[in-house]
């Protein structure tokens, strides 16, 4: 969950979700008897209420990003392995190209390139120096059979490395903000519950199996644990704005 929004209510986002959907089919059912209990309750509250719960439902849980992040990542994965393959084929040429000459070697990043094997933003700065190396020794690797398609085979690495990381860094963040958007979409909703429930209490005190739709869940180790999307067995108690 985004560090930005603190929860108004208890549980992870989807049981939220299910039980304000549950108590608003009552709400609706019983709507003209809030109008009679008071003035404060009109069709425009019960329009609001079943918009912020609209809002709150279409904003695509965390799963959805997790696994388009996931992708995104094994994509990083595999580019990463195939810019290894691709350096560890071009030392031999330049091995050949410089024999025993370590100096020349290292400014190819023979010294830097275990490093960055293991790393997507070390593997584009790597590449790109690379490149420049490369380029400035040109004719040499060129007698060694290099073309310009494996000149330019480099920067192609790097730039299909540097996509797939870009699409990983926008998942994180459209997450960040779907997480943050339905956090404030459900705490509206449920400042907007919290006075229904408040008038219920007093509506329906003798009636305990109805009251209990007009009861927040409350918190519990498992509901505070849980990950967006799982569900988890709550007991409901008198949390609403007393």
């Amino acid at each position: 969950m985004s560090m930005g929004q603190t929860r108004s209510y208890n549980g992870g986002d989807a049981n939220f979700i299910i039980f304000s959907s549950q108590s608003i089919n009552i709400i609706n059912d019983k709507h003209d008897e809030f109008m009679a209990f008071s003035p404060h309750f009109t069709a425009e509250t019960k329009a609001e209420l079943q918009t912020l719960f609209e809002i709150a439902s279409n904003i695509p849980t965390d799963n959805t990003y997790i696994d388009i992040q996931a992708k995104a990542t094994e994509n990083v994965n595999k580019e990463l392995a195939a810019s290894g393959k691709f350096f560890q084929r071009c030392k031999f040429d330049i091995e050949m190209a410089f024999p025993n000459d370590k100096k020349v070697w290292n400014q190819f990043g023979f010294n830097d390139y275990d490093n960055a094997r293991r790393n997507g933003k070390l593997m584009y700065l790597f590449l790109t120096d690379f490149d420049m190396i490369a380029n400035k020794y040109k004719e040499a690797l060129t007698t060694e059979g290099w073309t310009e398609d494996t000149f330019s085979a480099i920067l192609a690495h790097r730039n299909k490395l540097k996509g797939f990381m870009d699409e990983q860094s926008d998942c994180i963040l459209k997450r960040n903000r779907a997480t943050e958007e339905r956090t404030i979409a459900l705490n509206n909703l449920y400042e907007k519950l919290a006075i229904y429930f408040k008038a219920a209490r007093i509506m329906y005190e003798e009636d305990e199996d109805l009251l209990k739709w007009f009861k927040f869940p409350a918190a519990t180790p498992k509901a505070n644990k849980e990950e967006e999307g799982t569900e988890a067995n709550e007991e409901v108690v008198n949390e609403a704005g007393e």
